[in-house]
């Protein structure tokens, strides 16, 4: 029997947010997590519950990306907007959500090498779709 072998292209990885394709990824292009569990719930004084589903996805582009600015404004304004991930390679998902949120400012800094600067959105409910 023969090795399997796929192809993986990162040119076949798009992120949008807010209607805006983000442009110019670092060495990473994004990472995906769970904020704890699937799902838990949060039960109030009363007895009250509510169920929370969140996720967070990271996506790492160059400092001299055009998108730098628009995502740094969108985290000051507490912009909330449709995320969007797809994945064209041969096992790639896509990944839609609504609502989300720049979580904070990235760190910035400047040195020898031209810095790739991370963003982090909190992601209210996330569905992937085959």
């Amino acid at each position: 029997m023969g090795t399997l072998l796929r192809n993986y292209d990162p040119e076949k990885v798009s992120v949008i947010f807010n209607n805006r394709q983000i442009r110019m990824f670092g060495d990473d292009i994004f990472k995906l997590a769970r904020a704890g569990d699937n799902v838990s719930l949060k039960v109030g004084v009363q007895g009250d519950g509510t169920y929370v589903e969140n996720a967070t996805l990271t996506i790492t582009i160059q400092q001299q990306s055009p998108d730098l600015r628009y995502l740094e404004s969108c985290a000051e304004r507490k912009v909330a907007g449709p995320l969007a991930l797809n994945d064209a390679n041969d096992d790639g998902r896509n990944i839609f959500a609504m609502n989300c949120r720049v979580q904070k400012l990235p760190d910035r800094g400047r040195g020898k090498d031209a810095a790739d600067v991370q963003f982090v959105f909190i992601i209210p409910r996330l569905e992937l779709n085959d």
